[in-house]
């Protein structure tokens, strides 16, 4: 039986789950979108034919919808979620899970009375370039070094600029990606977090922040976001006892060092990575599987963002067994 999708929250990203939940996926369609602007949300739906909701709570309701996927702003997250979970439908949530850390662990709680209906679109687990570094990992021996950084440009989302939409800056909206790429390649949780954060151009919240962590194998981790810059870039490096790795996940490319030898892969990341993350929500619903993403997932994400933030507010590294 095809499984029915809606999309709440159907903007600039929201349009891509339509997009590729409609042509995409095998065994799966899209039959409601839901945007609040009323004008854009009705051509869209029209444009893909579906049908258009203006709130979410019919969209959520409409007998029509197996499951939903959720990409409005994270201030809106935990609330959404836990009507989606209460609605007995499956649930694929936008990053960051919540707005907050009590949010956060209050959805595991409701996740766990659905029965774990929800899975987290860290989409950056299936970037080709990412996947691939994983797989190359245990050839770099002990990691003792870990260097993540994404460089973008200033948002043109206004909600990012607004005091009363907006929950948090790069920490939250950025900072979870490579929060969670830190856990995913080394398989360890992180342990404390020093972090400085500073508004550049954004009025509102923070659009730089570096930090230096400390992960449960003892392993060191960079970290850094700069929301300011009219450029973009995304790097990776992870140096081990036999050997280190250099990847760009944005335009492709990974360098793996090993002793004298040098090995290059001339590996895309332009591939999109929405159809396999739909395509692995699918069979975990269809098949009753733990989702690839968890909602554990997300709340070791918030606990990284929580101490940044707490860390950069005293000025003193920040340990997470205080959380």
């Amino acid at each position: 039986m095809t499984f029915r999708i809606g999309v709440v929250g159907a903007g600039t990203h929201g349009e891509r789950y339509v997009r590729h939940g409609l042509q995409d996926v095998p065994g799966m369609t899209v039959t409601a979108l839901c945007r609040r602007n009323t004008v854009a949300g009705r051509k869209l739906a029209a444009r893909y034919g579906v049908r258009y909701h203006a709130e979410p709570e019919t969209l959520i309701k409409d007998p029509e919808v197996d499951g939903i996927v959720v990409c409005t702003p994270p201030s809106s997250h935990f609330e959404l979620a836990r009507a989606v979970l209460a609605s007995g439908k499956a649930l694929l949530l936008e990053k960051p899970m919540t707005g907050s850390l009590d949010q956060a662990e209050q959805l595991v709680e409701l996740d766990a009375e659905a029965h774990h209906r929800l899975m987290l679109a860290q989409a950056l687990r299936w970037n080709p370039v990412i996947l691939k570094v994983r797989q190359l990992w245990s050839t770099l021996g002990r990691v003792h070094l870990i260097r993540l950084a994404q460089r973008l440009a200033p948002t043109t989302l206004g909600w990012q600029r607004n005091r009363d939409e907006t929950v948090g800056g790069s920490v939250l909206l950025t900072g979870v990606h490579i929060f969670d790429l830190a856990r995913f390649l080394s398989g360890h949780e992180f342990m404390t977090v020093d972090s400085r954060q500073r508004q550049v151009l954004n009025p509102v919240v923070e659009d730089f922040f570096l930090a230096r962590a400390s992960l449960s194998d003892g392993s060191q981790v960079s970290l850094e976001v700069s929301k300011y810059t009219r450029s973009r870039a995304c790097w990776l490096e992870a140096v081990g006892e036999e050997g280190q790795i250099m990847a760009d996940y944005l335009d492709g490319g990974l360098l793996l060092r090993r002793g004298r030898d040098e090995e290059k892969f001339d590996i895309s990341a332009a591939a999109p990575t929405l159809p396999l993350v739909l395509k692995d929500w699918l069979v975990a619903v269809r098949d009753g599987l733990p989702p690839p993403v968890t909602v554990q997932d997300g709340l070791a994400t918030m606990r990284v963002v929580e101490a940044c933030y707490r860390s950069a507010a005293t000025g003193r590294q920040f340990d997470l067994a205080d959380l």
